[in-house]
């Protein structure tokens, strides 16, 4: 039940990029985006819609990823700019790939495995434990707690 909970708690903050979300707010609302797609995904099969049902979720919850993952760098005291590097050259990789031959492959390949590492380090920072004191992003998010 704390995983929907939580969700509920992080989509009522759809599109706020400011303060901080702890590790496990952060992770709880990855594990619900990962379960909400492939229910999605199965029912667009069942229903026949093919993957439009799954992309409309992933749509729908792609701002509250983003925010959930601004406001988790905060709590490393990381700008929100460490994710643009990432998603762009993730968003360039079909480019990359679009080109024939075997040096532009070899070439993409290289760029690929940059995005990976770029990647890499953005995992290090969200699973790294943020301040237990305040900074310049606000307060430190206590224990996730739904109590009152």
């Amino acid at each position: 039940m704390k995983l929907f909970e939580c969700a509920l708690y992080t989509l009522k903050k759809y599109a706020d990029f400011s303060g901080r979300a702890s590790r496990e707010e952060f992770w709880l609302f990855f594990v619900f985006v990962i379960i909400a797609s492939a229910v999605a995904s199965l029912v667009g099969t069942l229903l026949a819609l093919g993957p439009l049902l799954a992309g409309a979720v992933g749509v729908l919850l792609l701002i509250p990823q983003l925010a959930v993952g601004v406001r988790r760098l905060h709590d490393v005291n990381k700008t929100g700019r460490e994710l643009i590097v990432p998603c762009v050259m993730l968003l360039l990789v079909p480019v990359a790939f679009a080109f024939r031959g075997a040096l532009p492959q070899i070439v993409a390949l290289g760029y690929l495995g940059i995005t990976v590492l770029a990647f890499a380090n953005l995992l290090t920072l969200f699973m790294k434990k943020g301040s237990t004191i305040p900074n310049r992003y606000g307060a430190a998010p206590t224990a996730f707690s739904f109590a009152g």
